[in-house]
């Protein structure tokens, strides 16, 4: 008796407290039927305990029976694709960061050691974040994915061949390079608009000096970094469903034009806050020898400057619109099936 309730408490306490009684009370009644099976007419011996013990399995898998579902926090099916997905992250986080610190310490040459430092923090802060993030978008997609099959077993039970999708119209593939090109773009601008938003800008180089003059009002700025920070999540997500399903849906271009036209409008409430742009950029460019003093040249590259503040929006606006109207040209060239196009788990 005192193996079998070592047993039943091994496999209750990996179970939910309001479920225990009633598990270790039914598990009690299968083991002693299975060893009524085996010895009707005598004493359980220790060596019979054994088997049937061994014959219900480890503790945790019997567990795993009554809890519904496995424990894990990314499951099999996904876990190809949130390794490929977390490499991906992390290569252009590298990337990224690398390219800021060049950047800073050639602008900046005497302050080297101090970038370096800087570099090797927020590569650290941003690794650790593009870490965090990747796994929690996976956890979260494959929860949805789990909730019609929760067991491996289940899912064999319940499988008829009838549950087949049909084999994808080449038209519906997703090449690979098309969400890692995507992925590695979104982390780039995050890192940059993070880490560096005043290294965007114009760059002089005079007399083996470089001299940066940033485009934008970095107070202002830092003050939208949380929101960007939430569309780079969102980005990264999208592109991390067409890894994951590789091919069209149109769950994936709903997604896709969602998330586009929440970014257009965060860029118009980005472009329109008052103070964004360098408000002294044209005279910074005058202080380098950049930009003449006055007269007609003067006139004509501040007429330059304030068409392309004033008008980045709609530039932004026209490349959005030919994005989303690219992937509903591509979903619109895909043989559908018959019925309601679903996304499918690979």
């Amino acid at each position: 008796m005192d193996m079998i309730d070592r047993y039943v408490y091994a496999v209750t306490q990996r179970l939910p407290e309001q479920q225990r009684e009633d598990i270790s009370k039914e598990l009690y009644g299968l083991i002693e039927d299975m060893l009524e099976e085996q010895a009707p007419l005598s004493e359980p011996t220790p060596e019979a305990v054994e088997k049937v013990l061994l014959q219900l399995g480890h503790p945790s898998a019997m567990a795993d029976k009554y809890r519904g579902h496995d424990r894990y926090l990314i499951s099999p099916v996904m876990f190809e694709s949130y390794l490929t997905t977390l490499k991906i992250v992390l290569w252009a986080i590298l990337l990224s960061m690398s390219v800021v610190f060049v950047i800073e310490s050639i602008v900046e040459p005497p302050s080297i050691l101090g970038h370096f430092t800087g570099y090797l923090v927020s590569l650290f802060s941003a690794g650790a974040q593009g870490f965090l993030w990747v796994t929690v978008v996976f956890a979260f997609i494959d929860y949805g994915a789990r909730k019609k099959y929760t067991t491996s077993s289940k899912l064999s039970m319940e499988w008829s061949p009838s549950d087949l999708p049909p084999i994808s119209d080449p038209q519906s593939q997703i090449k690979l390079s098309e969400p890692v090109s995507g992925i590695i773009f979104t982390v780039l601008c995050i890192v940059i608009f993070m880490f560096g938003p005043e290294l965007i800008g114009a760059y002089r180089l005079h007399d083996d000096v470089v001299t940066s003059i940033p485009l934008m009002n970095a107070d202002v700025f830092s003050k939208y970094l949380p929101f960007i920070g939430g569309l780079g999540v969102l980005g990264v997500m999208r592109e991390i469903l067409k890894i994951i399903v590789r091919r069209r849906t149109l769950t994936i271009l709903i997604f896709h034009i969602s998330t586009s036209l929440l970014g257009l409008i965060f860029a118009a409430i980005l472009l329109n806050t008052p103070g964004f742009w360098n408000a002294d950029f044209l005279s910074q460019l005058q202080a380098v020898g950049w930009a003449p003093q006055a007269g007609e040249d003067y006139e004509n590259l501040k007429t330059i400057w304030l068409t392309v503040t004033n008008n980045l929006f709609f530039f932004i606006a026209l490349i959005t619109v030919i994005d989303i109207i690219s992937e509903i040209y591509k979903f619109s060239r895909v043989k559908l099936p018959s019925g309601v196009i679903t996304m499918k788990w690979k």
